[in-house]
Formats: C-alpha cells, sequence, structure tokens
C-alpha cells in the first residue's frame, strides 16, 4: 500500500518521509514533520503554540485531540480594564494563553504511535542548532513584522539581526530552541509547561502585562474531544467542534445542496452564511484602529503504508505570536486570546477562546477518503469547504483542487476572488480586491483519487508533497 505526505515545507516533508521509510507510521512522521516546523516556520508555528489534530485508523470515526490552552483565571474583562485595555490586545502578555502544542504531539504519540519523543524531535534539533535557511515565507513575514520584532530581546537578533529582517537564503541558527527540543525529547511537555522553561515563561508574560499562571500551566491538559460530523454527497465530513471554526464548514455543507454543474453563487452564500451561524462571520469583524493582529498557521496531512491518517493543524496564531519571544524556548509564545478581540468576545477565564484553527477530514462508506486543512485565520473554513466542492462535487483529483482558484469573504464583507474563478463574472470588481495578508490560504491534501492515493501541497505557500510507493 502507498503511503504519502503533504506539508508546508520540503524539509517538514522529508523528515516525515524518513519516518516512514524506517518503518515509523502516520503519527510518528506527522508529529516529527511538525517539530522541524517549528524550528523553520517560527512565523506561524513553534513550541510557544497550541494544535489541534485528527487519527484515522483506516475506518470508522477519527480520534479527534484539542491542544488549545483555555484563557488565563486571572484574564478577566475587569482585569484588562484596570490594565488600561478595552479588550484583550493584538499582541503582548494580555494576549497569551498556555502553549499546548508540545503536549498535543506528545499524547498523540503516546497513543497511536510507535517512536520515541526523543527520536521525534531529532530532525528538528539538528535544525535548530546547525542553521536553517530562510525560505520566502519567514522572509516576508519577517520584513511585515519586522519593525515590532526588532526591539524583542529574542525575537529581534534571530530573525531581524541588526535591524534588518532576514532574507532568503540566508541562515538562521537557534541553540536555544535546540535545548528546549533536547529537553522536550528528555522530559516531555512537562519541560514546557512546567520547571524551569514554564516558569520563564509566565515570568515573561506577566513582565508584558499578561494573566498567565503557574496555575493555568499545571492545568493545561490534551483532550478528546468528541468531532462534529455532515453527510455531503455521499461522503462523512469530520471537523473540530466549537470553539473552532469547524462547525462553519459542517454549516457550511449542510445548506449546500450538490449540483452539476456547481452553482458558486450557492457555494459562497452557504460558506457565508454557515460561518456567521457559527460565530465567526467575517462581515462582523470590523479593521479599524489598532488593526487585528495578522496570523498564520501551518498544516500537515499524513497517511502511511497501513492506511493510518494525520489530519494536523497547529500554530502561533498572529505573525510570530505576541511579538514576544521567551529566550528559553528560542522563540515566540502566541498570541490566542486576540481572537476575543477579533469576536468582540468578553473572556471566560478557564474556558477556551475562539480558535481559527481546524482540521480537516473526510470519509466515505467508513473509510478515508482524504484529509485535508488550510492555512490563514478566517479563510480555513472557507477554503475547506471550495476543496471539498471541488474534490467530491467536480471530482478533481487533491493537486488540481487545491490549485484551483478561491474566494475569499474578507473582514468587512467584501469579496475578493483569485483570477479565473467562476464567480468572475458576477462579481468583476473582487478580483482586484487585496484579500489581506493570510492571502487565500495554504492547503495540503492527502487523499484518495480514481483509486490511486495522491498528495497535494500548495504552490501559494511554497508546500511540499511527496507518494512513497
Amino acid at each position: 500500500m502507498t503511503a504519502a505526505v503533504a506539508t508546508s515545507d520540503p524539509r517538514a516533508t522529508g523528515a516525515a518521509v524518513d519516518v516512514l521509510s524506517a518503518g515509523g507510521n502516520a503519527v510518528d512522521a506527522a508529529v516529527t514533520a511538525c517539530f522541524v516546523l517549528y524550528v523553520v516556520e517560527p512565523q506561524s508555528c513553534g513550541v510557544g503554540g497550541d494544535g489541534f489534530m485528527f487519527v484515522h485508523g483506516g475506518t470508522g470515526a477519527p480520534a479527534a485531540l484539542d491542544g488549545s490552552g483555555a484563557v488565563p483565571l486571572e484574564l478577566t474583562s475587569e482585569g484588562l480594564r484596570e490594565a488600561g485595555h478595552d479588550s484583550v490586545p493584538a499582541r503582548g502578555g494580555a494576549s497569551v494563553t498556555p502553549p499546548g502544542a508540545v503536549a498535543l504531539l506528545e499524547t498523540a504519540l503516546s497513543e497511536h504511535g510507535t517512536i520515541s519523543l526523543a527520536d521525534a524531535v531529532a530532525p528538528a534539533r539538528q535544525h535548530a542548532a546547525s542553521g536553517f535557511e530562510v525560505r520566502p515565507t519567514l522572509a516576508a513575514t519577517a520584513a511585515r513584522s519586522g519593525e515590532s520584532l526588532a526591539s524583542d530581546p529574542v525575537l529581534g537578533p534571530l530573525y531581524v539581526p541588526g535591524g534588518t529582517p532576514v532574507a532568503e537564503g540566508s541562515t538562521v541558527r537557534n541553540p536555544r530552541l535546540a535545548e528546549c527540543l533536547d529537553a522536550i525529547g528528555s522530559a516531555g511537555s512537562r519541560a514546557v509547561l512546567g520547571g524551569p522553561v514554564g516558569a520563564a515563561i509566565v515570568e515573561r508574560v506577566r513582565q508584558d502585562g499578561g494573566f498567565l499562571s503557574g496555575v493555568d500551566m499545571a492545568r493545561h491538559r490534551t483532550t478528546a474531544v468528541e468531532p462534529g460530523a455532515v453527510d455531503f454527497a455521499g461522503h462523512t465530513v469530520w471537523q473540530m467542534p466549537r470553539p473552532t471554526q469547524g462547525p462553519s464548514v459542517l454549516g457550511a455543507l449542510e445548506r449546500l445542496q450538490p449540483a452539476d454543474p456547481v452553482d458558486w453563487e450557492a457555494v459562497l452564500e452557504a460558506t457565508s452564511e454557515g460561518m456567521r451561524a457559527a460565530g465567526f462571520d467575517p462581515a462582523a469583524i470590523v479593521v479599524g484602529r489598532p488593526k487585528p493582529a495578522t496570523g498564520d498557521t501551518t498544516f500537515l496531512a499524513v497517511v502511511d503504508h497501513d492506511g493510518t491518517a494525520v489530519s494536523l493543524i497547529t500554530s502561533v496564531f498572529g505573525d510570530f505570536g505576541a511579538h514576544l519571544g521567551v529566550d528559553e524556548i528560542g522563540g515566540p509564545i502566541h498570541n490566542r486570546a486576540t481572537t476575543l478581540r477579533m469576536l468582540s468576545k468578553e473572556p471566560q477565564p478557564g474556558a477556551k477562546p475562539p480558535h481559527t484553527t481546524i482540521p480537516g477530514l473526510v470519509t466515505r462508506a467508513g473509510r478515508l477518503r482524504c484529509v485535508l486543512g488550510v492555512a490563514g485565520g478566517i479563510m480555513q473554513p472557507q477554503a475547506q469547504v471550495q476543496l471539498i466542492v471541488r474534490m467530491i462535487e467536480e471530482g478533481l483529483g487533491p493537486q488540481e483542487a487545491v490549485d484551483r482558484p478561491r474566494f475569499k469573504v474578507c473582514f468587512g464583507g467584501d469579496l475578493a476572488l483569485e483570477p479565473g474563478h467562476e464567480l468572475a463574472g458576477e462579481h468583476p470588481a473582487a478580483l482586484s480586491r487585496s484579500p489581506g495578508p493570510e492571502g487565500f490560504g495554504a492547503a495540503q491534501v492527502v487523499g484518495w483519487h480514481r483509486g490511486r492515493l495522491e498528495a497535494a501541497a500548495d504552490a501559494r505557500r511554497g508546500g511540499s508533497s511527496v507518494v512513497l510507493d
């Protein structure tokens, strides 16, 4: 049986391929690749972030793991006002929740993997210690965020050395992250959520006006959750439940009647209605001053030789998270709580904040059809719906579906279109409208098409995919 990998970076894809070639399973490969991404895509993900994962054993419902952190117990509306904030800020210490990224990977590996955590971090540790080449996505984000990052004592020297953002092709070495990965390999997530590293995270966040405490870190757990599902055109589409955007996808597909040819106006309307009903209405998000934090995510998909599949999404939410580097983790801490600002919600201490990150998975008659996901904030459910329509209704293969033009309902409700989209005739002005810094999303898909396992990676972000015979 063939296996396949798709990630946003060829180094992560290569690490996963090495694990599969050595006899590891999909979870082993996905966790190893994810740690590599924590090194080479620091603008999007990292030890200081969070994530969600589906694991599918080949038949039946997937296992769903939630690695997100809860709103700190001290983060209240009153506390924000006393600190001079009208709501959770876009960046900084007050936007931080417990980082559950490492605990998610550790839990997945212990419950579904076969290799040790030390083995899983080894390729990432090598990249951090020896240095890695800067790719266009990191260079562009460093340039966009450079003014804010330059003054940070951790992120500035790494990504804006001497006041100049790192350029494509330059080399970044991160020995402190290598040390952190060594500690994770030895002690697991306890190395991040507790002990000296956890204490350093809390101290750094609180020094910057944050509300994170040691109690919040100690309370954090990766949790198994019940996924949501909807039947669509003879398939079952699986999504994470609230507080993620998963219900947006399910709501859109519930409203959508398959048609031949596809009615793209109906797809646009169903997607907008699904997001609105799930509480992620782009039209209700007003871009004012200060602007919401721009952000990104990374997604990877793996299917192994036995048919086990992983759909894994992980993020620091904003570009370089809270723009708050922690020396002991060699990178940024995330700013997940700022979704409360974006959606105009009051904090509920101890509850999960809204999450934009959603892995996707599709089955047919209980057997895997594909795993899919998209990086890009509110573009995630929109692109997932479009990919599902392309693959299931139009019958396209994964790569062809990923490459097709997309629509995006932007903040404020304006529509943006990529050139060549079917909606261009009815919405010509949308072709010249900017989709914002997150663009039209970056997707990865691994799935079955006409009896063959195929893998697709998004050229919009230089993705990389491999099929192994």
